[in-house]
């Protein structure tokens, strides 16, 4: 059952990986993209729990690292540390959470994450993290990805095998 989560996650982070490179490098709003492979480590906290959370950001994360000129392991840290906090906000909150609040806090968790990306940056004194536009960056990217969560909630589910959406968010 391991090996069928591994693979499937890998397929996962390797689709949302191409998209985030390929596709939305030119679909920016303002002048910013989405946070796919953090938005994943996000869904994967609240569908695999911390463990799976951690494990699938770190790796995203790595993946991402691998591309981005920034030092290696900022982002699979970043990813993974957001992606087990949410796994223990996760084990707080009812399974029938409505969708609502699913992204709401899937929200604030990118918001998180990009503040503890550029702090880690700063922490290692990596130039050009924070600057005059990060407030826009931090709002945009955050919003921009709470578009994109609902989407990579069902992939995440579907890593993790959850047979039972929860559809309280939609039946009204």
């Amino acid at each position: 059952m391991l090996a069928v989560a591994t693979i499937k996650s890998a397929i996962a982070l390797l689709i949302l990986l191409v998209l985030q490179l390929e596709l939305f490098s030119s679909l920016r709003f303002f002048g910013v993209m989405p946070e796919l492979l953090l938005g994943a480590a996000i869904a994967a906290g609240w569908y695999g729990g911390p463990i799976g959370g951690a494990v699938v950001g770190f790796s995203g994360g790595l993946f991402y690292d691998l591309y981005l000129a920034t030092p290696m392991g900022l982002n699979a840290l970043t990813y993974a540390i957001v992606g087990y906090l949410l796994g223990q906000i996760a084990t707080f909150l009812s399974d029938e959470a409505e969708w609502v609040i699913r992204i709401t806090i899937s929200v604030a968790s990118v918001t998180l994450g990009l503040l503890l990306f550029v702090t880690f940056g700063e922490l290692i004194a990596e130039p050009n993290l924070y600057n005059r536009n990060f407030g826009k960056v931090l709002v945009v990217a955050s919003l921009y990805t709470g578009l994109l969560m609902a989407p990579i909630h069902y992939m995440m589910a579907w890593v993790f095998g959850v047979a039972r959406f929860p559809t309280s968010g939609f039946d009204r």
